[in-house]
């Protein structure tokens, strides 16, 4: 057999101290390197429970104004646009009537009851007066409720205001993802017309295989990256595992909660590469290129015999593991002296 870097016999390799040196080729024994164990996964980056809100009306009407485009970021309470709509200004005028017959019916309840309390008065007359006023009472409360819904104040509709128009207001402070207003649309109620998503408030969405589930645990890392840059790698944390299995993809829905300084970099729905990080673990370990394999074994250079010219290596079948990031590991315990790097060096031929 021949090499270029010197002369092979029977699986051993002599070079020169020179040619050595000059091909950059290092000896030492396997270094200690940290692995880890990896759970595969695909996910998206997704609004998490209240870190997103879909804005609808629910009275219809008119759009009279609009303040915010998509993409703008809004505070939470900031007007996102406002409406022209009569069922607005009709629930504004019955909930004012009906305030003013609460007040006279008040006034009656209260008359008759002393009268009844002094016997002047019949007992159904003062119930069917109570009875008048107490739905009247109820009435005032479902109007209220259904004012307080839209953000309208009855206190000022008590006092004689009315409100000409409506404005709708972010529920949350985020960024305006999604926008189809334009001026003088007339919007049904709950139909949705815009979309605000907490940046702050984002989380990983992920699918794992089903035989996969033994290895999760809540509190493991999960690195991840999207598809254009792999080279930047994100963490979160494992913080729920599903309990149910799809029956069309055969994975369970898990969940890794992300710093919230994290948000600004991602967008909702956005598909990432995923790897749940089950242990580490220290193992011995050599370049990945360090090792050749050959289809009924792998092996090493190892150290044989050093000269005042010369060094000799012997071709070392191996026990391998796992290879991550440019190492392999090596399972073979007593393993030293080995070519560490340059073995690219080394060709042979039968």
């Amino acid at each position: 057999m021949e090499t270029d870097a010197g002369t092979a016999i029977s699986g051993q390799i002599v070079i020169t101290k020179d040619q050595f040196n000059e091909a950059g080729m290092v000896i030492g024994d396997p270094p200690m390197e940290m692995f880890s164990n990896e759970v595969p996964a695909n996910g998206f980056v997704v609004a998490a429970i209240g870190g997103s809100a879909r804005i609808n009306t629910l009275v219809p009407g008119r759009v009279r104004q609009i303040y915010h485009a998509e993409g703008e970021t809004v505070r939470k309470g900031e007007v996102l646009f406002s409406m022209e709509s009569n069922d607005f200004i009709t629930l504004q005028q019955e909930y004012a009537e009906v305030h003013q017959q609460v007040q006279l019916l008040e006034a009656d309840y209260q008359r008759q009851k002393a009268l009844y309390e002094e016997k002047i008065l019949a007992e159904k007359d003062f119930l069917r007066t109570e009875s008048e006023y107490r739905r009247m009472l109820s009435k005032r409360e479902s109007l209220g409720a259904r004012l307080r819904m839209i953000h309208v104040d009855p206190g000022e509709i008590e006092s004689g205001t009315i409100v000409p128009f409506l404005t709708i207001r972010s529920p949350i402070p985020g960024t305006i993802t999604h926008q189809e207003l334009v001026l003088g649309q007339f919007l049904d109620p709950q139909t949705t017309v815009m979309e605000v998503v907490d940046g702050r408030k984002l989380q990983l969405s992920l699918r794992v295989f089903e035989q996969s589930l033994e290895e999760l645990a809540i509190g493991q890392v999960v690195q991840f990256n999207t598809p254009d840059h792999p080279e930047t790698i994100y963490e979160g944390i494992l913080s729920h595992v599903g309990k149910s299995i799809d029956p069309d993809t055969k994975t369970v829905h898990c969940i890794a909660r992300l710093d919230p300084d994290m948000g600004e970099n991602f967008v909702n729905n956005l598909f990432v590469e995923t790897r749940i990080i089950t242990c580490k673990r220290e193992v011995r370990a050599v370049p990945e290129n360090a090792v050749t394999k050959e289809p009924d074994y792998n092996y090493v250079w190892t150290l044989l015999d050093e000269t005042e010219e010369e060094f000799v290596f012997r071709k070392t079948p191996v026990q391998t593991g796992v290879t991550r990031e440019g190492y392999t590991e090596i399972l073979d315990e007593d393993l030293s002296s080995v070519l560490l790097v340059g073995t690219y060096n080394f060709w042979t031929e039968d």
